[in-house]
């Protein structure tokens, strides 16, 4: 007797067998599929991150920064001002916590003397008309860095204050003058006690300094 027929039915048996076992087990195959997937994904990251880091090139850090300011401004205040005042002075510190030396320079923003204030781009004000107008006055105000050049790793420059006012040196003109701004500095205190008299803002220009 032949068996021909029966060979079909076992194939078809054997088709609906298979289909049946992807149906049953589509989902763990895509998940085993997305495991491999992220594995070798997360192998070839780490491989490219420890490869990077290896060729990675040593960047020489920058960081300057200066107590009790705000970004490259300074700000000094002076509260008592009168003829004859002892010598005032303040003081603001500039670290180089970097690995480059910088250059630092200073340049006058703003004054204001009392009631009067002056500000670099305003009315054609410019750094060299504000310390022309700091000069016109009775009282002496000088400002100074202890170093040019901040050294890397540690490295310190002061930016001093220091503000004088002589009195009595028999000079008719400067005995009128010390009169007259004694008396304006007297009735702005009274007027503004919680005011100081002088105010001057100081950009600091920090540039590195190239090996």
């Amino acid at each position: 007797m032949e068996q021909e027929p029966i060979q079909p039915e076992k194939k078809k048996k054997k088709k609906n067998y298979l289909l049946l076992f992807l149906k049953k087990n589509k989902i763990k195959t895509l998940l085993f599929l997305f495991v491999a997937l992220a594995a070798n994904t997360y192998a070839w990251f780490i491989y490219n991150r420890v490869v990077s880091t290896d060729l990675e090139a040593h960047i020489k850090s920058w960081q300057v920064t200066i107590d009790g300011a705000m970004d490259e401004n300074i700000v000094f205040e002076i509260d008592d001002l009168y003829p004859g005042m002892d010598e005032y002075e303040d003081e603001v510190t500039l670290t180089n916590d970097g690995e480059m030396d910088a250059s630092v320079t200073f340049t006058m923003h703003s004054i204001r003397i009392l009631n009067d204030t002056y500000t670099v781009g305003v009315n054609g004000e410019t750094a060299a008309t504000l310390a022309a107008r700091l000069a016109a006055y009775p009282f002496s105000i000088v400002i100074e860095s202890s170093n040019a050049i901040v050294e890397s790793g540690g490295g310190e420059a002061n930016l001093h204050l220091y503000v004088t006012w002589d009195f009595g040196d028999g000079d008719e003109e400067k005995d009128a003058l010390d009169t007259y701004w004694g008396e304006q500095a007297y009735e702005y205190n009274q007027a503004n006690p919680d005011s100081p008299s002088i105010e001057i803002s100081i950009n600091v220009n920090v540039v590195q300094v190239n090996d």
